[in-house]
């Protein structure tokens, strides 16, 4: 009874959390059609407006939340980015359904169009971003929060452990550990202890209330896999496995299933591969280089003066960089470096080994005496590869992608060489919102590969969203 009640309360909180965000964007839409439209847009009909009036049309609201109800936002643990698109899914249908029912029923004299088109629109950021607060406050109140076992203390139960601590979003709360090995029986995880082993998972899961347990223990044979999880999931409401599948391209699949054989099928899409795609990517890229020109060229402006005025030279400089199917371009950079850089590198890596062993493993060194005060501001701010626009515009990179190789990297890309060459590179990438100069060379290319494999238009958003925030902290940047 107690669960029940639990569960129905957070469904409360979270359809309240909902019902702010929808009279939010609401007054965010009539601001718009009541003083901003008009002075732009004159001989519009006057607009009037109350809220005693919108009140009385109780299912617009509605039909929001049903959306969203019928998406299961209600009662699912989605990372934030997840939930983001099936946020935005379901505001989507939601407005459409309301534009039909508003020029079918020929209510335009109750509801404003042009304050439901402003509803969408807004609602497309205040939806997440009130589900992003709320979620937080919930955690922290005690209201949402799940308990999870996780089952494995090794290196995949320490990655899920890492990931869950960080997604306090998806509201699990891991109590504590189990495993075989004696070596860790009451040492602490991440602050979680290893409370027993695995076959005493029946008894914890009753005494810590258990409703999700996670078996993390991928180097587990099939079989024993197997049994092991119809146990578990006999004991819990629900149960993840963590299979030994890192690496392999996951976001893009779905699962075919054969069921006399016992057996599942992963279908993995190559979205790149489609033609469809590339012209949407494209499509994006410029679009978004069209909207974000005016205000990225007086800025290019102003910051190539200052690299003039503070060393002679060139403000922009190219250098031959890797593209798609290996075709060799010039890529658009902001001089950073003084006029006589590879000179002075080739002198300080044959005369100081650790120098030279931090240029074998990164391609780039930290504390670089090559880098001008100006060009040490612009790496810190990544600005020093807004040149890279004009590549956008010419079809040679793309927004998002991977990293623009030299040359002489593909020696040591090796085989992923055709996995990667398969995209155009981009101004930003996984791998600078996973850490940036903090990885060594060879995660680079890992996330690289990975992002080909899982390319979507979402991932690309996500990617630019995560990628302000990293420039705005200054995150792993040198």
């Amino acid at each position: 009874m107690a669960k029940l009640i639990r569960g129905a309360l957070q469904v409360f909180c979270l359809i309240l959390i909902d019902l702010l965000a929808f009279y939010t964007v609401l007054f965010i839409a009539w601001t718009l059609r009541a003083w901003v439209i008009p002075a732009v847009i004159t001989n519009l009909p006057v607009f009037h407006f109350s809220y005693a009036h919108f009140v009385s049309l109780w299912w617009i609201p509605s039909v929001f939340i049903f959306f969203i109800f019928y998406e299961g936002l209600y009662d699912s643990n989605l990372p934030f980015w997840d939930e983001t698109k099936v946020m935005v899914k379901s505001v989507s249908l939601a407005s459409i359904t309301l534009m039909a029912i508003v020029t079918l029923g020929k209510m335009g004299g109750m509801v404003s169009r042009l304050v439901l088109l402003g509803v969408w629109i807004s609602s497309l950021i205040v939806f997440p971003l009130f589900r992003f607060w709320g979620k937080g406050f919930l955690y922290a109140a005690g209201i949402r929060r799940e308990k999870v076992l996780i089952i494995g203390a090794g290196n995949a139960g320490r990655l899920v452990a890492e990931g869950l601590q960080r997604e306090k979003h998806m509201g699990y709360d891991i109590v504590g550990f189990l495993d075989d090995d004696e070596r860790k029986l009451g040492q602490t995880i991440h602050g979680k202890k290893v409370f027993g082993t695995v076959a005493d998972f029946p008894r914890f899961i009753k005494e810590l209330g258990i409703k999700t347990a996670i078996i993390a223990i991928p180097s587990l044979p099939p079989e024993r896999l197997s049994i092991l999880t119809a146990c578990v999931q006999n004991n819990t409401a629900n149960t993840m496995v963590i299979p030994d599948l890192k690496g392999i391209a996951l976001l893009n699949t779905d699962l075919y299933h054969l069921f006399l054989e016992e057996i599942f099928l992963m279908n993995i899409r190559n979205n790149l591969k489609s033609l469809a795609n590339r012209f949407i990517k494209r499509l994006f890229d410029v679009t978004m280089s069209i909207v974000f020109m005016p205000f990225l060229l007086p800025l290019i402006a102003i910051i190539g003066i200052a690299i003039r005025l503070e060393t002679p030279g060139s403000a922009i400089y190219t250098q031959d960089r890797v593209g798609r199917n290996g075709k060799v371009f010039r890529c658009y950079k902001f001089r950073t470096m003084r006029k006589d850089a590879e000179d002075r590198l080739k002198d300080m890596l044959e005369s100081n080994e650790t120098l030279r062993n931090e240029w074998k493993n990164n391609w780039k060194l930290k504390e670089d005496p090559r880098v001008t005060r100006i060009g040490r501001l612009l790496r810190k701010s990544s600005l020093d590869e807004l040149p890279q626009i004009f590549n956008v515009t010419r079809g040679e990179m793309s927004l998002v992608g991977p990293r623009p190789y030299l040359p002489r990297e593909k020696s040591e890309i090796m085989e992923s060489i055709q996995v990667i060459g398969s995209a155009k590179p981009g101004i930003t990438g996984l791998w600078q919102v996973s850490g940036r100069s903090n990885t060594n060379y060879i995660h680079r290319i890992k996330f690289d590969t990975w992002y080909v494999m899982n390319w979507s238009l979402w991932l690309d958003i996500v990617i630019i969203f995560k990628t302000i925030k990293v420039v705005l902290r200054a995150e792993g940047a040198y």
